[in-house]
């Protein structure tokens, strides 16, 4: 399996506690915790395994959930932290069946810092702890013998299978169900997920069965609405994506193929992580990027981050670093337009003009200039017909400086929307008026044709 190069914080605590800063009451928790799971490893012969214990403490304090009673009776969201609700023995448990996972033929080659990071957590994402390692090594023991039986299996054949099982009881589908992660055992009693769903209950089996497989994500796509999940392992060096259970390793998405293929842009992929406590960027194994710095307007506070557009609005997707006087930002997708802004107490203002950074690695900024010209609008965006400029329909065309400036209403007489005095450089918007639905795509003008983005 590929490596990937973290801190293992567990390398430098032999004399400080893992729980420094842990809050108070979580912190004594954590503590008791601490205490009674690290003596159970003073062997020699245990010596993994004491390292394994203090990896999975020192992402401890960081773990959270939904209390799923008051959630389920009521809606109401109460955040409860992981320690409040588990003890040593929930941790030693998973310790073992994780080592059981190891141990599997296909699982041999595993180095342990990407055991450590793929096979031994508890949990997958925020969902509340629960004890099902013993459960899910026993559902799945007649899969695990049969593939113990093949010599040579390689981890994405048992993934085939896993999701094969999974598919006689579990449905992707578009309606979340659930509002919040997850756990397997509550997976199976709603028996469906969204695609976040999905990517996290496949987690369960194939970990327990010592499959290093990962959970990645778009935040948000960079030229539509809405955000998409899916899974990814390593074998042989090589980085394969699936939709567990949906599509089986080395079958993809339309939306996956290939940069200048792509009907939809990831200007962000992001892997949850559980030493970080969430996410950590993965973008450059995706896709090309290219790191960026903006040169500040004098700021002496804020975080600098960058936007994409969905069908109505800009929307977070990350955050970058300050650099002296300049905002720093790497990995940053090329083809995706992004707004650069400043964000303080929940408000955040445009640190420089929208800019995508071209597939050639030139930086492109959409500066309207003071030269006017005529342009000719034949949609709002460019998924479909029903987008497309309609006579009688009244539209008004914004440019972007600072925020949406407009130019103007006007009512289509034909399916070409004339508009004149309209900025050169400028980043435009064209709304319809008389919709309800807000869907509508970004765009250049440039050599007479609408560029979207």
């Amino acid at each position: 399996m590929k490596k990937i190069s973290f801190l293992l914080i567990i390398l430098i605590l032999n004399d400080i506690s893992i729980i420094a800063f842990a809050d108070s009451f979580s912190g004594q928790r954590i503590q008791e915790i601490e205490f009674s799971l690290l003596s159970r490893y003073s062997f020699p012969k245990d010596k993994w395994k004491l390292e394994a214990a203090k990896y999975l403490l020192t992402g401890l304090p960081q773990q959270w959930h939904y209390d799923p009673s008051v959630l389920e009776e009521t809606g109401v969201k109460i955040k409860v932290m992981d320690a409040e609700v588990i003890d040593a023995d929930y941790l030693a448990e998973n310790i073992e069946y994780a080592f059981r996972a190891w141990e599997l033929p296909w699982a041999r080659n595993v180095s342990f810092e990407d055991f450590c990071r793929y096979l031994l957590p508890y949990k997958m994402g925020n969902e509340a702890p629960e004890r099902w390692r013993a459960a899910v090594w026993e559902e799945y023991a007649s899969l695990r013998e049969a593939a113990i039986a093949e010599p040579g299996i390689r981890p994405s054949e048992v993934c085939r299978r896993v999701d094969a099982f999974v598919n006689t009881w579990y449905t992707v589908h578009y309606n979340d169900n659930y509002p919040t992660d997850a756990g397997y055992l509550k997976a199976k009693e709603l028996r469906g997920g969204t695609c976040n769903g999905a990517s996290l209950m496949i987690l369960y089996p194939l970990r327990a069965l010592g499959v290093c497989a990962t959970y990645e994500c778009v935040p948000h796509w960079g030229n539509r609405s809405s955000s998409h999940a899916w899974n990814a392992l390593y074998e042989n060096g090589q980085l394969i994506q699936f939709n567990g259970p949906e599509l089986d390793p080395g079958r993809t998405k339309e939306e996956f193929i290939g940069v200048g293929r792509m009907l939809r842009k990831r200007p962000k992929v992001l892997r949850k992580d559980y030493l970080s406590a969430g996410r950590i960027d993965v973008t450059t194994e995706y896709i090309p990027t290219a790191d960026l710095d903006i040169r500040g307007r004098g700021e002496k506070s804020g975080k600098p981050g960058l936007m994409v557009f969905d069908n109505e609005r800009w929307c977070s997707v990350a955050e970058g670093t300050w650099r002296g006087r300049w905002a720093v930002f790497a990995a940053v997708a090329r083809g995706v337009a992004f707004l650069p802004v400043v964000s303080e107490n929940g408000h955040g203002r445009a640190l420089g003009w929208p800019l995508v950074v071209e597939r050639n690695g030139r930086l492109k900024l959409f500066r309207p200039s003071l030269w006017r010209r005529t342009v000719r609008l034949t949609a709002k965006y460019p998924e479909d017909e029903s987008n497309a400029v309609s006579p009688g329909k009244r539209y008004e065309l914004f440019y972007w400086r600072g925020g949406w400036v407009s130019l103007g209403v006007q009512q289509a007489t034909d399916t070409v929307l004339v508009c004149r005095r309209v900025p050169k450089g400028a980043l435009l918007l064209l709304r319809d008026l008389d919709s309800d639905k807000r869907r509508e795509r970004i765009f250049a003008y440039e050599k007479g044709k609408q560029i979207w983005y």
